[in-house]
This record gives structure tokens, sequence and C-alpha cells, in this order.
């Protein structure tokens, strides 16, 4: 398990790892799953695809209902066909909630009530309606309001969504009993200096507007609905804006990096709590890829 935040070179050194001891690389990416969101994501190219088998990207349209449950079943399926063909699956993404999924299981909540959502959804529609909802999950949940970003309209509504149908914020339903065992992994996190971490994102945003993020988005919103989940996304919600003429390309460059910098640091707290990680620096990728191997060969013995 490769893990850390965005721009640390986790996709990098899971290839690197996966040539170097016969893997087979899973995404858990929550926006890499979409077909045709490529840029946006930084969804590794199809020639790097091609150089050691990739699963689960390019899995889903932009409209498909997909949530972490499936993700996991998906994700334990395609982990035990990878073994069974004697290989070693290498994981690599960012959204450790599909990780947490996989390895720890999920706690049974309420299922899925068409006429709340749609209530909430509606509300959304509303002029301020989205922040109106985080608000209402601030005050009913302070964890949730806390841990789910206020763009975030598919996690806000489904927090409140749990709380209405069943009385109890989603925060109580949220991880199985620590004590229970997880699916075995060797679980690597790569860090990195902030001040260096947010000169790479910046860049990083700078050059997926430049390789056209926003022509990609304007095709992808001709194909799709742009309530559809991934354009409420981190480069995707602001390049929609500048495709519809509501923002000026230079703010949503700027926002996209605030968010992306906001994303990172969230990242990290989520991985700070997280138990029996390995941390590696990923200031030099020679070096972190040495004691990557290292943490493998250990956990062989």
């Amino acid at each position: 398990m490769i893990a850390g935040p965005t721009g640390t070179g986790k996709s990098l050194l899971a290839l690197r790892l996966a040539l170097a001891a016969g893997g087979e690389i899973v995404n858990y990416d929550s926006v890499q799953i979409y077909r045709g969101f490529d840029i946006g994501s930084a969804k590794p190219p199809v020639a790097t695809r091609a150089i050691v088998p990739h699963h689960l990207f390019d899995i889903i349209e932009a409209t498909d209902e997909f949530n972490a449950a499936d993700y996991a079943e998906l994700a334990r399926r395609t982990c035990q066909s990878i073994d069974g063909r004697g290989a070693r699956a290498v994981m690599v993404g960012g959204t450790f909630f599909y990780l947490r999924a996989l390895l720890s299981g999920l706690p049974v909540m309420p299922g899925r009530n068409d006429a709340v959502r749609e209530r909430l959804h509606a509300i959304a529609q509303r002029p301020r309606g989205q922040e109106r909802l985080h608000r209402w999950l601030s005050k009913i949940d302070p964890q949730s309001g806390r841990k789910i970003a206020p763009p975030d309209r598919h996690r806000v509504e489904r927090a409140l969504e749990v709380w209405i149908t069943s009385g109890r914020p989603i925060s109580e339903w949220d991880r199985p009993d620590d004590a229970a065992e997880e699916l075995p992994a060797i679980k690597i996190a790569l860090t990195l200096e902030r001040p260096r971490l947010v000169e790479i994102l910046d860049a990083r945003v700078d050059a997926m507007y430049a390789a056209g993020l926003v022509d990609e988005t304007r095709q992808l919103i001709a194909q799709f609905p742009r309530d559809a989940r991934p354009f409420g996304t981190i480069g995707y919600k602001e390049a929609a804006a500048v495709a519809a003429n509501e923002l000026p390309l230079a703010d949503a460059v700027a926002e996209t990096k605030r968010r992306t910098r906001a994303y990172a640091k969230r990242q990290m707290t989520w991985l700070r709590s997280e138990r029996n990680v390995h941390w590696v620096e990923s200031g030099n990728p020679d070096a972190s890829f040495a004691a990557a191997m290292r943490l493998i060969t250990e956990g062989e013995r």
C-alpha cells in the first residue's frame, strides 16, 4: 500500500515497486476510476499503464452510482485474482476512505433513501444551498463537518441522509472496531517538507491547466450533467466554472491550488490516524524506492 499526500510521487514509486517485486498496480483514487477524467485526476498515461498491469482505472461513467462499499468489493476480488497469479498487489491512490473500506471493512449503515436524497439535492441546488447543508451538518455532527469539505456535495448529503434516516451522526458509524483484524498489508506513506510540497502542488496545478484541463472538462460536460459527482472534485469544479464563463481562468487556477493544498493537509491528518504505517521521506526518489524495498523484504520474512 503506497499512500501519502498528493504530489509526493506515489505513482512513480508504485510503478518502480511493481517492476521490482513482481507486482500489479491497483488504484484507490476515487476520481481516476472515472472514464475520461484524466488530466485533473493526474491519471497515469496509457503508455505507463502498459508497462505493468494496472487495475481499477476507467471503470465507471460519471453518472454511475459507486461508493466505498462497491470499491472494497471490487478491489478485494482484484487483489485475490492478482494473488492467484502469484503476483503482488501494489495499491496506490489518495482516497483513504476507499483503502480503509478494503483493509478494515465498513460499518453497516442505513441504505439509500431516494426521497431524502431528492430533498437534500433540491436544497443544494438553491443559491448558497450547499453552504446551508454544510452548516446543518456541522451543527448536528461537528466531527463530520470538520472532516468533509463544504464543496463535497455527495459526502455532505450522504452524511445528512444517514442522520435523517437513523437519528445517529455518520461519525458514530465511521469505523469498525479498532481491534478488528485488517487484511495484511505493508503500509508505506510518503512524506515531504511542507514548503517543498506546496511548490510541487502549485506547479502541478499549473501543468494541468496548461495540458488542457478546461478543454477536457468542456468535452466531459457535453457528455454528462454538470452535477455528476466528479465535476465537484478539485480542479474539475473550477474548470467547469471557467467553461461556463462563471469564473476567470486565473481565479480558477488560484482556487484549485488552494483546494489542493488543503486536500494534502487532510490526507496527512488521515494518515496519522492509521495504524502500522511506515513513513518514508520522498525528497529523493531513489532513496524512497530503496527504503520501500527494504520494508517489503522485511515484511516477507
